[in-house]
């Protein structure tokens, strides 16, 4: 996997989540060894629906082998 299949997982992952138009922009993809175990990709975000004023930036770790979520986390932007 590389980085941009990290990247459109999340925004597969989200699509499938909110069910609703939104703004999808990356903040920053990042590779990082044994997270969990094993490498993994982080993958921070800003996701704002369309009616909403101020986007809601997100981490998610994404596993390289398998292409699964490990976790997804709301952060202060």
């Amino acid at each position: 996997m590389d980085a941009k299949e990290a990247t459109m997982r999340v925004r597969d992952y989200f699509a499938s989540v909110k069910k609703i138009k939104f703004m999808f922009e990356v903040r920053g993809v990042e590779k990082k060894s044994e997270m969990f175990e094993r490498d993994a990709w982080v993958v921070k975000c800003d996701i704002q629906n369309v009616f909403e004023e101020e986007p809601i930036s997100y981490e998610v770790g994404i596993a390289d082998d398998s292409g699964d979520i490990l976790y997804v986390k709301e952060i202060e932007r």
